[in-house]
């Protein structure tokens, strides 16, 4: 982790880089907690989360922030969270959510980097607040420090590809191909169907496929 925390002036400097780079909401996958809106409950009605913070119920209006964002409506959901925020600031998963929100909603980018900080310290290795950061990283043009994340999210996620996935990518874009090949062959062979080793497969030479 000492590593990755010299990267982290590096943050600070690329936020105005990052600011002019388009980033597709699809580009990370799912936000947390989006997939298990439907099995947590009712959702409540923004205004009533937009009122007094603490008499409002912030797991239900961290429901109705993640629906929004969904929807992108980002100005509301933010709000929402940064009221949700206020109520439980130690929770790992709505302060990696509001750093998403403002990476990607309104690419407040200094804000996110804070927040997704914040996330890793009260979470050391929470993983979407590392698959965050080395997004960013990665998009503003800074590999090696990427690489430095989406190795720490393999190591705290082993049993999923994309960190694994993102990490060979970076490595390949880097001109790390010696590293990124045993990788890539991994991908391959533990998740032969899934949409990170078509990405692997599409990334190793073919002399690397015809390797026994």
């Amino acid at each position: 982790m000492k590593q990755i925390a010299r990267g982290v002036p590096v943050l600070a400097a690329a936020a105005l880089l990052l600011a002019t780079v388009p980033r597709p909401a699809a580009a990370m996958g799912p936000m947390s907690g989006t997939v298990r809106i439907a099995e947590m409950g009712r959702l409540v009605s923004p205004e009533s989360c937009l009122g007094c913070a603490r008499a409002a119920d912030p797991v239900a209006c961290h429901r109705t922030a993640l629906s929004l964002a969904m929807s992108h409506d980002w100005a509301r959901a933010i709000a929402i969270e940064e009221n949700v925020h206020r109520v439980r600031p130690a929770d790992a998963e709505i302060t990696a959510v509001l750093a998403r929100m403002y990476q990607e909603g309104t690419r407040n980018i200094q804000r996110a980097v804070e927040l997704y900080h914040e996330a890793l310290a009260i979470s050391p290795g929470y993983p979407p607040a590392l698959l965050g950061l080395g997004v960013m990283m990665e998009q503003s043009g800074d590999t090696n420090v990427a690489a430095l994340y989406f190795k720490r999210g393999a190591r705290e996620r082993p049993d999923e590809p994309q960190f694994k996935a993102r990490l060979a990518e970076v490595l390949v874009k880097a001109g790390r191909d010696d590293e990124a090949q045993p990788i890539l062959g991994e991908i391959v062979s533990r998740w032969p169907g899934s949409k990170e080793a078509d990405a692997a497969r599409k990334m190793m030479p073919n002399t690397a496929l015809a390797r026994p």
